[in-house]
């Protein structure tokens, strides 16, 4: 009986102890292998690429800059873009060549991927941003189903300042 126990309470402290959160290497190879740039730099002193530029490039896993203007509003799908206020999505904000662009087919989506973004950047908090010039440092990946940028957003800048 006493072996018992102690073997028991021997199982329970080697489980306690060897419990611990294993990081596996990520399924996504892409995740694992991106070039990462100085995203300290500014656009200036970078590539700086145009909306066109980004949606046509093939930048493989490379951080590169994109500028536009801040034309509506995304969360879960670009078919429920918002491209006008009053702005309620704060998951993702787009951008376009141009200030009065609409068609979906002319934008990217960038994604608000830290609270702070969400209370600088998104229009839902942000309703003045609309249409301002700004340029994201990142990875190019398909989101809300067009080019965008998600996840790996490193940097912003306004550019109309």
């Amino acid at each position: 009986m006493k072996q018992n126990r102690y073997f028991l309470s021997l199982l329970i402290l080697v489980l306690l102890f060897s419990c611990g959160k294993t990081i596996l290497p990520s399924d996504n190879k892409e995740e694992d292998e991106i070039e990462k740039q100085d995203s300290s730099s500014s656009p200036d002193e970078l590539d700086l690429y145009t909306i066109s530029e980004f949606i046509e490039g093939d930048f493989g896993n490379r951080e590169v800059w994109v500028h536009g203007y801040i034309v509506g509003a995304c969360k879960r799908s670009i078919k429920q873009a918002e491209w006008e206020p009053p702005f309620t999505a704060n998951s993702a904000v787009l951008l376009a060549d141009s200030p009065d662009e609409t068609d979906a087919t002319n934008v990217i989506s960038i994604q608000m991927v830290n609270k702070q973004m969400k209370t600088e950047i998104a229009l839902d908090a942000n309703p003045q941003n609309y249409g301002r010039h700004i340029a994201f440092c990142g990875v190019k990946q398909k989101y809300l189903g067009i080019p965008g940028m998600k996840k790996h957003v490193q940097a912003s800048e306004w550019l109309d300042e």
